[in-house]
């Protein structure tokens, strides 16, 4: 990739995001600072190339890490279209008969057209014929009593190992080849092994837990987001959520709509342990810099802190009252030397 960006036109500046520009050398060796970190994962190294507008784009695997306090809900089947269901075989004529009149018993499920005729033959009763005597039925399939053909019997002897709702169910597990199930599982990912399902679709991932995006240097924040939403088909707006960035000071800077995460984290190199990027709520509240140098102490100290600041705030407020308060009696005075009529004698 870089021997390709080598035959192209070099630019002076490379364009870093948030109005930051990059010289060629400093981009290389930040590139290479980069992938140099992440030797022994080289499917996470970036690669970038310069588009026909001259723009300098890089791609890769960005980490962000699970900060969300709402529960996110997971889309139901992927979107997929579910697979027809195999029309029923038509009654056939010489089926067992029920013994109300003529009306055709239960149609069995799943029966295969290339069966052996079954040796029951269909009782004729006439329209004028008189009522029948009382039916005998077999004990264990309530079916009329009939006589045994031993020819037909030998011929048409079928062994049943399962019932005909097992035979249903084996015939839906048929219909997905062993690849094509593989290709749906692939098609969602999980988050903390979670798939869908109705008791575990909506959940709250635990916090700090990554995943990777693949994005471009030229998507946005709303755009990176969209990808990581679509990638764990969740529901959720796109809206509802942010991206942070949390420095190991405990600064934590929320990334603007327009910003571009990708350069975010080239700037700030590879490591997680200087700056995570969190996929938070959007109204996760920000850290500066300033607040975040007293995370880190202890309490004694911080409530010494808290006085101090305390302390100069009042000194502060005094000193802008005691400002006005004599601004005030300026103009006061003014005002009431104007307001008093001024008597010329003369002699």
């Amino acid at each position: 990739m870089g021997s390709d960006m080598n035959k192209e036109t070099h630019l002076p500046v490379i364009h870093a995001g948030d109005g930051r520009t990059l010289s060629r050398a400093e981009f290389q060796s930040l590139l290479n600072t980069y992938n140099c970190f992440l030797k022994d994962q080289i499917q996470l190294h970036l690669s970038y190339y310069q588009s026909d507008d001259g723009e300098v784009v890089v791609e890769g695997f960005l980490n962000i890490s699970w900060g969300v306090r709402r529960p996110i809900r997971l889309k139901i089947q992927d979107d997929k279209h579910t697979l027809p269901i195999a029309p029923l075989i038509a009654p056939n004529p010489t089926s067992p008969i029920s013994p109300l009149e003529h009306k055709r018993g239960m149609t069995r499920w799943g029966e295969y057209n290339d069966l052996h005729q079954i040796d029951e033959t269909p009782q004729e009763m006439g329209v004028n014929s008189p009522l029948p005597a009382p039916a005998f039925f077999e004990t264990s399939t309530l079916r009329p009593v009939r006589k045994k053909n031993p020819e037909l019997e030998a011929e048409s002897n079928l062994f049943r190992c399962m019932s005909d709702a097992s035979l249903v169910k084996r015939r839906r597990g048929r219909a997905k080849s062993a690849g094509h199930r593989e290709r749906e599982r692939q098609h969602r990912f999980s988050i903390n092994g979670h798939f869908y399902n109705y008791k575990t679709s909506i959940f709250t991932p635990s916090f700090g837990t990554p995943t990777k995006v693949r994005i471009s240097s030229r998507m946005t924040t709303h755009q990176v987001i969209e990808q990581l939403l679509n990638k764990f088909k969740i529901e959720n707006d796109p809206q509802e959520f942010a991206l942070y960035c949390i420095h190991q000071s405990g600064e934590k800077r929320k990334l603007s709509n327009s910003d571009q995460p990708l350069w975010e984290r080239i700037l700030q190199g590879p490591s997680d342990d200087i700056m995570k990027i969190f996929l938070m709520d959007m109204e996760e509240e920000e850290v500066s810099n300033d607040v975040a140098q007293y995370l880190n102490l202890e309490l004694p100290i911080l409530e010494q802190v808290l006085i101090k600041l305390r302390e100069e705030e009042n000194r502060e407020i005094q000193r802008v009252i005691n400002k006005y308060h004599h601004q005030h009696r300026l103009l006061s005075h003014v005002l009431s030397c104007k307001a008093t009529p001024h008597i010329e004698t003369s002699v």
